[in-house]
């Protein structure tokens, strides 16, 4: 059997789901369950509601540690779950700890993966080391009413036998209950995460081992049709999983495994019958961040916007897609309490609230008043560049100090004095230290004075500045000093979880004034209450405030304020939409009103927004209870696309509602989609159309509208468009779009000839000596055209200055000739009909250039591909004279197209004059061409020296741009594909004392 020894676990499971399919018959948690658990072959949430995992896996590690925008991203597609990728050298507990709550605050389960051990059974020990580690285990703690944890990723080959995938894994699940971690695990199967039979064949036993009975199991369908997977091995695998009563989720899958047609995976099959036997499944991957595979990232930067079409096809379109079935628990509906916040420092702190000057600060974010804000979570930081810095606090008098307390940030001081002056310019140093260890300093003095300064002389690390969160003084006066208890607490804005905060005062001889939130001052009696030594804030007041830490400061007739830091959160439950996304067509008795179903009443609904334009309610829309009906009146009016509605409550944030707009309505067609238009025998262009009851709307070029009654006339079926317009269209094929009232648009690609004999001149190549100048002539084939102009560039020759005209002979002036720069010129030939004419003039000057300069220059491209990250063009210069040659004096340059803004930069890996000699500059064109809009020039610098008779040199070059995107080679001037031998090749220029020697400039 491939099973082993099942059947009566098998049974057992299978009357277990009947029993439990129709009802909840545990308890929601206890102590072993404090939040998901696994019953039969289903999650349930802590509320013993049932919740099959629908999501996305996210490379958090190694992209965004803390998970954003990626998670709030990700919440747009109405995914219930989050695979965070994890791994044990790359990411702390405590940096997990913020990515767990993160993810759970967009309301999605976050489930972690540790991926240090892919493929590598021997690893999985050392995977459970670090889950059971402490520091893990408490952060695994503070999440684990939703928090489910996937051991390891694809942990094992397809070596792993039966008997060691089992043992293994019992193991570990023991080890981590031990260690107190009692939510759902998960194990992925072996053979990197694809063979499902292994997770078949030892699940029940791994599962019957688990003191909690707390297990899933992770099948990543990496099958695609190439390795003789089908769609019915598929249909197969799940069923028998399901029958078995497996509790398993698929993993990981996506589109394809590459990108050919037998690389691709029966995804289809796997949503469908993941929906059917309501088993979860979660994509991969959000991206960016596969590489080489770019092609898995459902996303190019990791925002909703750019998602490719395969990721949402997978998402939304298919009728099995994520959102269509991703369903959150009402657990998942609430928001996070708010943590605990800093405690501020003891009372009778007498630097609180006073004044800080310091040396140098990093930026505005990190001032010096940080210090004595009693706020820990803001800090003061010196500038990274400077080595001494120090931050000084003004008491406002003399005070006696007997105690400093600092809290350090981790970029601290090793050595420094705390130093006390009455006027800020005489120092007393009262305490020095060169061992500094950082963290919270408590430090006696005996001392007095105005001022106190923290004088910095040595960093514990070389590229950080000095950084400290607070700072406090204390002295016999702080003792006399007012002070409460406790000084931090949380309030919750949730109707059903409000209460007044009650803390009591040791208020010693001092009088309370009054109680301030910043610079506003609560009204007793309504925002708080005195009842001897107890103070109530009350929770009305607290109620209406904005979520976040506030910090409240209890106002004496003298000695030190106390203060109290009060973090304000909300769990009431979220408004959701439901669905998120809805279809509409346009098509007549196909448009019908949406109805979109409010989860929570409560939450009044303000409005709704396409962009900036607010929808009219009883027009528009109108709300029914938790309904909200979007008329199909104004649905019609919404262009064909997706449209995101914005739906705006009295609380909490906007909710969208993704619109797609389609329209199925019989289309529009053209009788001929092709035409043609010859500009030497001019005609209009009769497009016959069969309308099937729609009107044509529009004809664009591109993006441009044809200007109906100018452009082009309609005659009942007919488009007629207008040789004037047609004769202003370039040679060659244009698509014109033809946009129709209903239906799909329909498209005529017109063939642009002009069929007129082409003239000729002649020569087309030319020189022009600058020591010796001299006209030239040119002759004209005129072919039955006539001449009209020449042009260099923008710049049109002037006749009768530049050049004059004798019937077919064209006389350019000499004097025009010397204007133009050294290096190839190209001239253009206007004629009234057919092609222009190029001629190409070599402008040089013979009395710059020795007649020793024979040099020569052969070139090969060491990177063939047509896109690329990385150019390496490569280069021989061989000296073929009998005299040496300077080579400060020689350039040569590499035509190419930047492909974007980007800046570009050289790289010379090897050459016999020594790599640092030689220098690359990149030039843009003030001509650009369509293959030629900046070159690469390569010179010399002195210490290179000269090339000796007879002699050679290598030059092996490489440039990129500064983000290391692709350039497209294939479209560059200079670029030659043509192998690796090194060849002459003349669309690379050399130049001697700026004359150009050989090669053609583009």
């Amino acid at each position: 059997m491939k099973k082993n020894g099942l059947r009566g676990l098998v049974q057992a499971l299978v009357m277990f789901v009947m029993i439990t399919s129709s009802s909840i018959i545990f308890a929601a948690t206890d102590a072993n369950h404090p939040g998901f658990r696994v019953e039969g072959r289903f999650l349930y949430d802590n509320q013993g509601e049932k919740t099959i995992l629908y999501g996305i896996n996210k490379m958090v590690v190694w992209m965004d540690k803390d998970g954003q925008p990626s998670f709030s991203e990700i919440a747009k597609t109405g995914a219930n779950c989050v695979r965070i990728v994890w791994t044990t050298k790359d990411g702390t507990a405590e940096e997990l700890d913020t990515a767990i709550r993160n993810c759970r605050a967009e309301h999605m389960i976050p489930m972690v993966e540790l991926h240090d051990a892919t493929g590598d059974f021997s690893k999985l020990t050392s995977l459970i080391d670090w889950w059971v580690d402490p520091d893990t285990v408490n952060v695994i703690k503070k999440h684990e009413e939703y928090l489910l944890i996937n051991i390891g990723n694809e942990v094992g080959d397809a070596n792993v036998s039966d008997t060691t995938f089992t043992n293994g894994y019992i193991e570990a699940v023991t080890r981590m209950r031990a260690a107190g971690i009692h939510v759902p695990l998960i194990i992925d199967a072996s053979t990197w995460g694809q063979d499902i039979n292994k997770l078949q064949a030892c699940g029940p036993d791994i599962l019957a081992a688990d003191p909690d009975s707390n297990l899933m199991f992770s099948a990543h369908l990496w099958w695609p049709y190439m390795y003789g997977h089908s769609d019915q091995k598929v249909i197969d695998e799940l069923t028998e999983s399901a029958n078995m009563g497996l509790p398993l989720v698929i993993g990981e899958f996506a589109n394809q495994w590459e990108q050919t047609t037998q690389g691709q995976i029966p995804y289809k099959t796997i949503m469908e019958y993941c929906a059917k036997l309501e088993i979860g499944y979660l994509i991969w991957s959000w991206g960016p961040g596969n590489n080489p595979q770019t092609f898995l990232d459902m996303t190019t930067d990791g925002t909703f916007d750019t998602m490719q079409d395969w990721a949402k096809e997978m998402v939304f379109e298919n009728q099995y897609a994520l959102a269509n079935l991703a369903e959150k628990p009402a657990s998942m509906l609430t928001s996070l309490p708010a943590g605990m916040p800093n405690e501020p420092l003891p009372s009778g702190n007498l630097a609180q609230g006073k004044t800080v000057t310091y040396s140098t600060k990093e930026s505005s974010a990190f001032e010096g008043n940080c210090i004595t804000d009693g706020d820990l979570s803001t800090r003061w930081a010196s500038d990274a560049n400077s080595q001494t810095d120090w931050v000084c606090i003004d008491l406002g008098e003399t005070k006696e100090i007997n105690e400093v307390l600092i809290k350090w940030e981790n970029a601290y001081a090793t050595q420094y004095q705390i130093q006390v002056s009455n006027d800020a310019n005489t120092w007393t140093d009262v305490y020095r230290t060169y061992n500094g260890k950082g963290g919270s300093e408590d430090i006696s003095i005996s001392a007095s004075g105005r001022y106190i300064r923290i004088y910095c002389t040595q960093k514990y690390g070389y590229t950080w500045g000095y950084s400290i969160y607070e700072v406090g003084i204390y002295g016999p006066e702080s003792k006399e000093a007012a002070s409460v208890s406790p000084t931090v607490a949380v309030f919750d804005k949730n109707v059903t979880n409000q209460e007044d905060l009650v803390f009591t005062l040791d208020s010693k001889a001092n009088i309370l004034v009054s109680v301030k939130n910043g610079s506003a001052i609560l009204n007793r009696g309504s925002d708080y209450v005195i009842s001897g030594e107890t103070l109530t804030i009350t929770k009305e007041y607290l109620a209406n405030l904005e979520k976040g830490t506030i910090q409240l400061t209890l106002v004496y007739d003298s000695g030190v304020n106390p203060v109290m830091n009060i973090a304000i959160g909300d769990t009431s439950p979220i408004s959701s939409l439901s669905p998120s996304r809805v279809e509409f067509n346009k098509k007549n008795g196909a448009d019908k009103d949406i109805t979109i179903t409010l989860n929570n009443s409560n939450n009044t609904l303000f409005g709704i927004f396409n962009g900036t334009q607010s929808l009219v309610e009883g027009i528009d829309y109108s709300v029914n209870g938790k309904a909200v009906i979007i008329s199909k009146s104004y649905l019609a009016t919404l262009t064909l696309g997706t449209t995101n509605l914005k739906f705006n409550f009295e609380k909490g944030t906007d909710l969208s509602l993704m619109v797609v707009v389609t329209d199925s309505s019989e289309s529009s067609v053209l009788v001929a989609t092709t035409a043609a238009f010859e500009k030497a025998a001019q005609a209009d262009i009769n497009a016959t159309m069969i309308l099937n009851g729609n009107t044509l709307a529009s004809i664009l070029n591109g993006e441009v509208a044809l200007v109906e009654g100018t452009d082009y006339t309609v005659n009942n079926s007919t488009a007629i468009i207008s040789k004037d317009y047609l004769k202003t269209l370039s040679i060659g094929q244009t698509t014109l779009t033809f946009v129709f009232s209903a239906g799909a648009n329909a498209t005529l690609t017109v063939t642009v000839t002009n069929t007129v004999p082409d003239s000729a001149i002649t020569p087309t190549l030319g020189e022009f000596d600058i020591a010796v100048p001299k006209d030239m002539m040119i002759e004209l084939m005129l072919n039955g055209n006539t001449f009209e102009k020449i042009t260099n560039g923008s710049y049109t020759l002037v006749k009768g200055v530049d050049y004059t005209i004798n019937e077919t002979t064209i006389t350019l002036s000499k004097n025009y000739l010397a204007t133009l720069k050294m290096g190839t010129s190209l001239l253009t030939f206007v004629f009234s009909g057919g092609s222009n004419q190029k001629l190409s003039i070599k402008i040089q000057d013979t009395s710059t250039v020795p007649p020793t300069t024979h040099l020569q220059v052969t070139f090969n491209n060491c990177n063939l591909s047509e896109k690329t990250n990385s150019l390496m063009p490569r280069f021989k210069v061989t000296n073929t004279g009998a005299d040496a040659i300077d080579l400060s004096d020689v350039r040569l340059r590499y035509y190419f197209t930047t492909d974007g803004n980007q800046e570009n930069f050289f790289w010379c890996d090897w050459s016999q004059v020594g790599n640092s000699n030689v220098k690359g500059t990149f030039v843009k064109m003030d001509n650009p061409t369509e293959a030629a809009d900046c070159y690469l020039e390569i010179s010399f610098l002195e210490a290179a020296g000269s090339i000796m008779p007879n002699t050679t040199i290598d030059l092996q070059c490489r440039f990129a741009k500064s983000d290391w995107t692709n350039y497209n080679q294939a479209n560059d001037y200079s670029f030659n594909n043509n192998g690796f031998d090194y060849k002459t090749w003349d669309k690379i220029t050399l130049y001697y004392n700026d004359s150009l020697i050989s090669g053609i400039e583009p």
